[in-house]
């Protein structure tokens, strides 16, 4: 996460990078983005993604979880955090809260 900034997703196993989004207008836009690469690699089925800042919106979680993302970690720390939770939860995907956040201008 530190070479990318604000709005910034990864999306890695092991160790290794299959995709990243950064530096969009907004999450969403940016959980989009990794999409066109990260689903082509070996391995995917088994990434986790992770953000740089909060995901104030249920719409981030929900495209993930629609193509293939199965775990995310975030920060938390939005005032609609149990909105994320609640659409986790209803998909059945693992939603963890680092309590770090590295969004960086």
């Amino acid at each position: 996460m530190k070479h990318v900034k604000s709005n910034a997703i990864i999306v890695a196993r092991d160790g290794q990078t299959l995709g990243m989004g950064a530096g969009q207008p907004n999450r969403i836009d940016s959980v989009v983005y990794f999409n066109s690469k990260a689903t082509t690699k070996v391995g995917f089925d088994e990434a986790v993604l992770a953000s740089d800042a909060f995901f104030p919106m249920d719409d981030s979680v929900q495209y993930a979880a629609e193509h293939g993302i199965n775990a995310i970690v975030e920060p938390g720390g939005s005032i609609k955090d149990k909105d994320s939770i609640a659409k986790a939860d209803e998909l059945g995907v693992v939603l963890v809260f680092s309590g770090t956040r590295h969004f960086k201008h």
